[in-house]
């Protein structure tokens, strides 16, 4: 089951990540997704099959906000659209061929690092980085 959560918290990284990059580079990458999907997948938990999941959600959601801003800043200060496909443009032939290749690259990376992520929080289990080591037991005062 989806935990919408996990995805908003995803996207919420992704953001602050490529506002961050944009502030910097002026361009739109697909960096901040792959964070954001990073997050989402150390969140859900330690299966990586929900991490993959959780983590195409979050770059699902990110890329609905982050792909009309780009077409629209793209138009409107004529800067180049995301950061790797500018150098590939003149490979591709049609507009299908454009098109599935920034489906591709806006979701397959999003899948593994959300899938990472989980492996991450796996293997972080008794090491000061696991969550539930911060559960702390009250001590009794005598």
């Amino acid at each position: 089951m989806t935990q919408w959560r996990v995805v908003f918290t995803g996207v919420g990284l992704a953001a602050c990540t490529e506002l961050l990059v944009y502030l910097m580079t002026g361009q739109f990458t697909l960096v901040g997704g792959v964070t954001g999907s990073a997050l989402a997948g150390y969140v859900v938990g330690t299966d990586p099959a929900d991490g993959a999941w959780h983590g195409l959600l979050s770059g699902v959601v990110w890329g609905c906000l982050l792909m009309p801003l780009s077409i629209l800043l793209t138009f409107l200060n004529e800067t180049p659209i995301l950061f790797p496909f500018q150098y590939l443009l003149p490979f591709f032939e049609t507009s299908g061929e454009l098109t599935t290749a920034i489906m591709l690259a806006l979701s397959l990376p999003n899948v593994a690092s959300g899938a990472l992520g989980s492996v991450a929080r796996r293997d972080a289990e008794g090491t000061w980085f696991d969550p539930s080591m911060a559960e702390v037991e009250a001590v009794d005062e005598a």
